[in-house]
């Protein structure tokens, strides 16, 4: 027990990109906040030291928009009050959910190559603020990129803290690497509820703060650390111009303790300084409660998702022309304009303060349009680049049919859009390993708009240039080399001797899958090989069931969680919610069929919460994989309310693994103390096994799952899995704020499963999860010139992921190399032609030091779970950047 001889206050504005003000308004704001804390700063500078104020900009993003508008006089005056230790940086973009992938998670910390590089600031801390955490691959970013201290003011309404709280720790990454971490009060503490710049509540509210402290025979430190933002506008405020003025007077009064300013680089030099013999390391992801929130918006969430895997798609064919020598229409701006997008949808701002208690005012509506914009804007960007990129490479190998002509309607529509009489399809696979794939023919559209999208991500039966010949749907299947293309004839088809379909069975040379007419869900699941049925239940619920929640009480909301500001954390999670789930009233299901190389049947329901509900299970012949793809036509309930899909498997004691934001993680073992175990924000899989076999599941567009059952309201800090049962948490409007709060229309939740025997092996269950989520892209009506498939980059059978992108720096390219296994491994990646030159380089690409090259391989030494980013040269005319 230590007594507390200071305050260390952190002034600041809460980056909330909504909630207060419609996005734009937000964003102009946080310029206006600079200054405003410059001008206090100023202002203060007379002030004796400990009053003299302080300011730190908590994120990058609204920042480097400040930086781009601002007149040389303006980065003049901000640099030099920088360099005087009075304003400072915080080196990540917005506040995140874990819906980030890795390469995001990497674009989330460019704006400091501007702020760094063109402006010429130091940044080396780092704050996340309202998240109750974020990924652990943050420790190793951060710390890769010279930030090593980093704090977290988590907001603990239905969440939970890390512990010790508050207090520090040395935050262990994945692969090893630390950053020093805080784990603070939250971020309005110092203004609402200590009472910091308040004369008439500082004395009612402080001393309890400073006895808890002191009383508590954990806390080793001296001193009081709290963030502090406006008293009003606690998100989205300006600098409190009476802060100061209360410090100075606090301070000259002789008050204990004394007060002073500081900023979040200071704070983390002074713990460096003064208590690292106190500060202990713990390792595993800070797992967001508050993710729960992006199922209220679950079609815009999947679309989100999927531009994730369309972009990753667009650097990687712009990646393959920079190694052929060409510039390509790739640019850094517009790649960092689609990222951005796609992030402002998957930070934490959801929408206005206002979203449930007035869900049509034209404020909430607006914050909506807005949010959802950025994943429509974000997705239509992607396809786009996707489209230009696929077409420039296509054109290098095959000659393209004549375009239709635009139809009136005075033309038959054969003669419009006239037969190519190309029986090839190029397909492209953007994953770096050979890769079998079964593709749908794209509908022929002669060169019709839009061109920003491929005909394979464009549904059929429009009308765009009149009436046209739709042709019967045809699929092909063959074989892709990796990171490459090569053209398939679609009149092969798909072979597919081993697919039955009678009545409610579906079979292929893997499984035979039995669906109940009953209830709609999989009666069995029999993998051939193992001998083995994974159809189990769950409180009466089989595979791919649909399961929907309401709560039976007048509280509604509040019976979930009931809100008091007055409790230490906000609120009291309530363990006696009641419940009420239901299933299908009516069940109406087709009988199985095959149809081009894929057996399937169809099942309709009569179910609460949607007007109809559509599930496909399907299987494609010689796959081992079992397609589950519902489609909820849902009506809007305002009350609180969720959709389940349900997925218990006949195993024994079940043992979890997931895909954090890209990183497999044990739970529990995995995560930090206090980290969410109620519902985990899946990036690509889940997989439950039990030691002798195991299944895997790729949620396409829902990334909530409940682990061992149905987990909400446990509100548990060590997950305790009541089965073997993973329950896709699809739907939810349970928080009182700013989460959309109902959902109405069509909504895909697409599922893809996989079997395997033993214990789970990552980089097999990787490479099936990025398959699922990263479709193998087909154009049609293009005559090869060679036929001869190619690969511009392989990893062959190694337990590692590879992504490509073009690099900022001239005429590189960019690879994310990451090692899957929990062990040292030295990683050869191999090009489709000799590099040049191979440099490491830091998570921004500045480049480090040589790496070897043997003929066309890279070798990468990677330490456990490790991710690298290399820079590869091929051409030496291109321009290059240090």
């Amino acid at each position: 027990m230590a007594k507390i001889k200071k305050i260390l206050i952190c002034n600041h504005s809460h980056t909330d990109i909504g909630y207060t003000d419609y996005q734009d308004n937000c964003v102009r704001q946080h310029g206006e906040f600079v200054e405003q804390a410059l001008d206090l700063i100023e202002k203060t500078d007379s002030y004796p030291e400990e009053a003299r104020y302080r300011w730190t900009v908590e994120t990058t993003g609204p920042f480097l928009k400040y930086l781009r508008s601002a007149t040389k006089d303006q980065i003049s005056r901000l640099k030099y009050w920088h360099e005087q230790g009075r304003i400072d940086i915080a080196g990540i973009s917005y506040n995140m959910t874990p819906l980030l992938n890795i390469e995001q998670m990497h674009r989330s910390l460019y704006p400091l190559r501007a702020i760094r590089d063109e402006f010429g600031f130091n940044v080396e801390a780092a704050m996340q603020d309202d998240v109750n955490g974020v990924s652990w691959l943050y420790a190793d970013l951060l710390a890769d990129l010279g930030i090593s201290f980093y704090t977290q003011a988590v907001n603990p309404i239905r969440g939970a803290r890390p512990k010790p709280f508050p207090g520090a720790f040395n935050w262990e990454g994945p692969s090893g690497k630390k950053v020093l971490a805080w784990n603070g009060y939250h971020y309005l503490f110092g203004r609402s509820q200590a009472g910091i710049g308040n004369w008439n509540l500082v004395d009612r509210l402080l001393p309890r703060w400073i006895e808890q402290l002191e009383q508590d025979d954990t806390y080793e430190f001296d001193f009081l650390y709290c963030e502090s933002t406006h008293p009003v506008r606690v998100d989205n405020g300006p600098p409190d111009p009476r802060m100061p003025e209360f410090v100075r007077k606090w301070n000259e009064d002789g008050r204990a303790p004394r007060m002073e300013f500081i900023t979040v680089t200071d704070f983390g030099r002074l713990l460096k300084r003064e208590y690292s013999s106190n500060i202990g390391t713990q390792r595993g992801d800070w797992t967001d409660h508050w993710a729960d929130g992006v199922a209220s918006s679950a079609r815009e969430t999947g679309i989100n998702r999927t531009t994730h895997a369309v972009l990753e798609m667009a650097e990687a064919l712009e990646s393959w022309r920079r190694m052929d020598g060409e510039k390509g229409s790739w640019s850094p701006e517009r790649a960092a304009a689609a990222y951005e997008n796609m992030t402002l949808y998957d930070e934490h701002t959801w929408g206005a303060y206002s979203s449930v208690e007035e869900p049509y005012a034209l404020f909430s509506l607006s914050q909506w349009n807005k949010k959802a914009g950025f994943a429509y804007s974000a997705a239509m960007d992607a396809h786009d680049q996707v489209a230009r990129a696929a077409n420039a490479i296509a054109a290098q190998v095959g000659t393209k049919a004549e375009d239709g002509n635009f139809n009136l309607g005075d033309l038959e529509p054969e003669v419009a859009f006239p037969a190519s009489g190309i029986d090839d399809v190029i397909v492209f696979n953007s994953l770096p390993w050979d890769r079998n794939v079964i593709v749908e023919e794209p509908e022929p559209r002669g060169g019709a708009a839009p061109v920003g999208m491929l005909d394979a991500f464009f549904h059929r039966n429009t009308t765009w240039g009149g009436a046209r010949p739709i042709p019967p749907i045809r699929r092909v299947a063959g074989r892709i080399p990796a990171s490459g293309f090569a053209f398939l004839k679609v009149s092969d088809g798909v072979p597919s001797s081993d697919l039955r379909a009678q009545g409610n069975v579906i079979e292929n040379a893997h499984y035979r899958v039995e669906i109940d007419p009953g209830t709609g869900g999989i009666k069995s699941f029999l993998d051939k090989a193992q001998d083995h049925d994974y159809a189990g239940t769950y409180e009466g619920w089989q595979p791919g069931q649909y399961v929907y929640e309401t709560v039976d009480s007048p509280e509604d909301r509040l019976a979930i969680a009931n809100i008091d500001f007055s409790h230490p954390n906000f609120f009291e999670g309530r363990v006696d919610t009641p419940w009420k789930r239901q299933v299908a009233r009516q069940v109406s299901l087709t009988d199985a069929v095959i149809f081009e190389g894929q057996a399937r049947v169809d099942v309709t329901i009569d179910a609460p919460g949607v007007k109809s509900a559509t599930v496909r299970y399907a299987l494609d012949a010689n796959t081992k994989v079992l397609a589950v793809d519902w489609m909820l036509n849902k009506t809007e309930h305002l009350d609180a309310e969720a959709v389940f899909v349900a997925f218990p498997f006949n195993l024994s004691r079940p043992e979890f693994l997931v895909d954090l934001n890209g990183i497999p993680a044990v739970p529990n073992r995995d995560q930090l103390d206090g980290a969410a175990k109620d519902w985990y924000p899946i990036t690509r899989w889940v997989n439950v096994s039990d030691g002798q076999r195991g299944i895997t599941i790729a949620p396409l567009d829902a990334p909530l799952v409940h682990l061992g059952g149905i987990t909400t309201g446990k509100w548990a800090r060590t997950l305790e899995p009541e089965g073997p049962t993973v329950m896709s948490w699809a739907l939810n409007n349970h928080w009182l704020v700013n989460f959309r709060p109902s959902q109405s229309g069509q909504i895909p939740l697409r599922y893809r499963l996989t079997t395997h025997e033993g214990a789970p092996d990552v980089a097999s269950i990787s490479r099936f999860a990025a398959e699922a989520h990263v479709s193998a892209v087909p154009l049609r009506d293009i005559s090869p010139r060679n036929t001869e498939p190619r690969s511009f980059l392989s990893v062959g059978d190694q337990p590692i992921q590879v992504t490509t992108k073009p690099s900022e720096n001239g005429g590189w390219i960019v690879a994310r190399v990451q090692n899957l296994l929990r062990e040292p491994y030295e990683a050869r990646v191999r090009f489709g032609r000799t590099p040049l030159a191979a440099r490491a380089a830091d998570a921004l690409e500045h480049l480090r030091e040589a790496l070897k090259i043997e003929e066309n391989d890279v070798r990468v030494s990677l330490a456990p779970l490790e991710i690298r980013t290399v820079l590869v040269r091929f051409n030496a005319a291109f321009h290059q950047r240090k």
